[in-house]
């Protein structure tokens, strides 16, 4: 959402044309190449987390936002500019995948309003600050000039400063999901994770610095650990208690699973319900 205050300007310094009507053309291009892309890589990558997973989906959509934002603020023609914002939209599939992700964290039908009412609070704050910032940081050299002064790296490149800037937040995210966020893919969530294992231990290094057992306790190792954790809140615990989830030898299984122990037949997905759906959110879009 940053690059909208200044594509027009952008695009004006490319120097591919001198009549405005096509220079407001070509900035449209640019930020409609990367939802075209997105739009033909998304059912790619909603495939792709149902193979490997939606922790690595999701980190690998950061990492190729990160790549097109360096590719896009170092352009230095139409071109370019418009290939780097279509590699963003072709390696980033994560609205489908973060969606599906909430869903399967929080499985209390209580907790999802408030669940899903998080992921569009968050877009519009971003959609607010995002074009603040690429305005306020575009073309530093001529609205910052005792900071940045002409002739330097930030004159060459005029609208690199705002990308560096979304990439470090961009870094943050990547940080912050290879070390704490949880696989919610039924099938691959109990597998290794060396990023979340590192994640915890980081954690555990921070707080047993600053938890003080008594002298003389005798609580030993597996108890100790429960002065280190506290437990999280449920709206935001794995999928665990979900009845389908279980072991098919559970006696507790739910009315919803087979009884004999069977996956139940998988529902049709394009209903007549969703498919209007789709078309409603598409003319929305």
């Amino acid at each position: 959402m940053s690059i909208f205050p200044y594509v027009y300007h952008m695009v004006e310094s490319f120097h591919v044309t001198d009549n405005d009507q096509k220079i407001a053309l070509y900035a449209g291009m640019i930020t409609s190449s990367f939802t075209f892309a997105e739009f033909s890589a998304g059912m790619f990558w909603g495939r792709m987390s149902d193979r490997i997973g939606r922790k690595p989906v999701l980190i690998m959509g950061l990492i190729g936002t990160a790549i097109s934002m360096v590719a896009f603020g170092f352009a230095p023609n139409l071109a370019t500019a418009m290939i780097a914002r279509a590699l963003g939209g072709l390696l980033n599939g994560n609205i489908g995948v973060l969606q599906t992700t909430v869903a399967e964290i929080v499985t209390v039908k209580e907790h999802q309003p408030r669940a899903y009412s998080i992921m569009p609070f968050v877009w519009c704050l971003g959609s607010i600050v995002g074009p603040a910032m690429g305005g306020a940081l575009a073309q530093p050299c001529e609205n910052y000039p005792t900071i940045f002064a002409r002739g330097t790296f930030f004159d060459r490149f005029p609208f690199l400063l705002p990308n560096l800037v979304c990439i470090v937040v961009l870094i943050c995210g990547i940080v912050v999901g290879f070390l704490f966020l949880e696989e919610t893919h039924p099938e691959k969530k109990h597998r290794r994770d060396p990023g979340l294992e590192l994640g915890h231990w980081l954690v555990n290094q921070c707080w047993t610095s600053r938890v003080q057992l008594p002298d003389d306790s005798d609580v030993g190792v597996e108890e100790s650990k429960y002065f280190v954790y506290d437990d999280m809140p449920p709206e935001y615990e794995s999928a665990e208690s979900s009845p389908c989830l279980r072991p098919v030898n559970n006696a507790s299984t739910s009315p919803e699973c087979d009884l004999e122990g069977q996956k139940s037949p998988a529902p049709k997905a394009f209903t007549r319900q969703v498919i209007l759906t789709i078309i409603a959110y598409g003319i929305l879009a």
